[in-house]
Parts: structure tokens; sequence; C-alpha cells
């Protein structure tokens, strides 16, 4: 997504109007959007402007192919951006799994 609309993403924060051209997506969307999906959370700056990196932008695009390209329902939207983790999510779940396997193995033992 290094460039999108005629943008070049060098920018560390863009505004809600700069977000909302970028993707396509009108701004009231945007805001709506936020009250949808938990993980579309931008940084509020001093004055309670809204802060998006080019993360939100990318989850933006992501959103927008799920609703608009694949048909998905905003739930259904929703639950598909959910099962996408982090890798420091993922290490930390293998983490747990691999410590619960590890107790077994004692109590097994």
């Amino acid at each position: 997504m290094a460039k999108e609309k005629g943008f070049e993403l060098r920018k560390l924060y863009f505004s809600i109007s700069e977000a909302s051209e970028i993707s396509g997506i009108p701004a009231h969307v945007l805001r709506y959007w936020e009250s949808e999906f938990p993980e579309l959370n931008p940084q509020k700056g001093r004055t309670g402007n809204r802060l998006f990196q080019k993360q939100d932008l990318e989850l933006i695009r992501r959103i927008k192919t799920l609703l608009y390209e694949k048909k998905y329902t905003i739930a259904g939207a929703r639950t598909e951006i959910a099962k996408r983790k982090s890798p420091e999510e993922k290490k930390e779940i293998l983490a747990d799994v691999r410590k619960g396997l590890q107790d077994i193995l004692d109590i097994l033992g």
C-alpha cells in the first residue's frame, strides 16, 4: 500500500479527510467503522482530531474489501478481522499452549 489514489504514504499520521480520500470511504463511514470494529482505533490529537497511521489505513482497506468486494456483513467482517492476530499475540498463545502441554507431561510423567 505504498501509493493509493495518488497519495504517497510518507507521513506518519493522516487526518480523517486524508484517510477518507486515500481509502475512497466517506469520513462518516470511517467514524461508524470505528464503533463497529474495535481494532480500528486511531489515535486522537490534543484537539481530539483522529490521527490515522499506515496500519489503520491497511485495516480500512481490508474492511473495505470484506464489505464491498466479498459482500460480508458487518458482523461477518468483524469476525474475520478478529481472527487475524498479531505475531506477538500468536507467540503468547503458543507459549500458553506449550506451558499447558508441559504441565500435562509433568502430570503423566
